[in-house]
């Protein structure tokens, strides 16, 4: 997703008691490595990270090395790019790792692809075969987003396709990597108004991640970013604002998928962040899942906005 984002000044968290989690966000923080497009990122083993970025002339694989403090904070990171030269020009937006092939799978924009790769970089030749429909989407609205959990992924684009309202939720098995159900998503509506974001300098609203808990339950994280036109009082409207939800896929038959709010938060003038990445962390001492939100900040932005990653601890009941 190409968006210029703007400075900001503080961020706010608004957390939201779900029934079946408590969450508590530990840690919003600029990270000190190279600006980037930073689009998706999965945990692979120990303090290693496979992070996908959108626009590396490599093919877009990083690995960051995250250092964690015993209370689930954020220390040093250190990233790099491979170097076995994956697929290029794809706009690459997220990854997961699978543990039973040791690979990486890696959704595209460019193309409507989920390719997958060795740990190297070098692509395997394999691919999801997504289903026709899924192969149309709005422009730049695509597959941002992809999640995987014993044998199964799951991704969605952006927005619903052309002439639908609903997300489709498109499950693929590690099997036969073909395509397996499907569900129906509702998004929650954009705050800006049709008018405003035809005005604006950069205005983005849609699911830009997906990321699978230990029981199987979906995360989806709803990301709205606005930047208005005009004088720098006009800019301090910026704003993200992301919503978290649960859903259960494999065990809700309903015509349109039931959600579970689990948190809400903004992020706003000189301190913007467009999270598109996300994934789980370490498990804290006191039993706590992390999930980790990594922010794309479109190479820094001519310096105006950076690298940041949010943690939130989960409890999950």
């Amino acid at each position: 997703m190409k968006i210029t984002l703007l400075p900001l000044l503080f961020c706010l968290a608004l957390p939201v008691r779900a029934q079946e989690f408590s969450v508590e966000h530990l840690q919003h923080k600029r990270l000190g490595i190279t600006h980037g497009q930073y689009s998706g990122i999965t945990h692979v083993s120990e303090d290693i990270y496979a992070v996908v970025h959108d626009k590396a002339v490599g093919g877009g694989i990083f690995f960051f090395t995250i250092g964690f403090n015993a209370d689930g904070t954020v220390g040093p990171v250190t990233a790099f790019e491979t170097d076995a030269g994956g697929a290029k020009g794809l706009d690459n937006e997220d990854i997961v790792y699978v543990p039973e092939t040791q690979t990486l799978f890696v959704s595209a924009e460019g193309d409507q692809s989920i390719r997958e790769y060795y740990l190297n970089g070098a692509s395997t030749g394999r691919q999801l075969r997504i289903p026709a429909p899924l192969l149309s989407p709005k422009a730049n609205a695509g597959f941002e987003s992809l999640a995987y959990h014993d044998g199964i992924f799951w991704t969605t684009t952006e927005s619903p396709l052309p002439g639908e309202t609903l997300h489709r939720l498109q499950s693929f098995h590690l099997s036969t990597l073909g395509p397996g159900k499907c569900w129906n998503y509702r998004a929650g509506e954009p705050s800006i108004s049709t008018a405003e974001a035809a005005s604006a300098q950069a205005h983005v609203y849609g699911i830009s991640a997906l990321t699978a808990l230990p029981d199987g339950r979906l995360v989806v994280l709803e990301r709205e970013v606005y930047v208005p036109k005009g004088s720098v009082l006009d800019m301090l409207k910026s704003f993200s604002c992301c919503s978290l939800f649960v859903i259960d896929p494999l065990h809700d038959n309903s015509p349109e998928l039931k959600k579970t709010p689990l948190t809400q938060f903004y992020t706003s003038f000189m301190d913007i962040a467009n999270f598109e990445g996300m994934c789980l962390g370490p498990v804290l001492p006191d039993g706590r899942q992390t999930l980790l939100l990594l922010a794309d900040s479109q190479d820094g932005s001519q310096g105006l906005t950076g690298e940041y990653i949010r943690v939130l601890a989960l409890e999950i009941r």
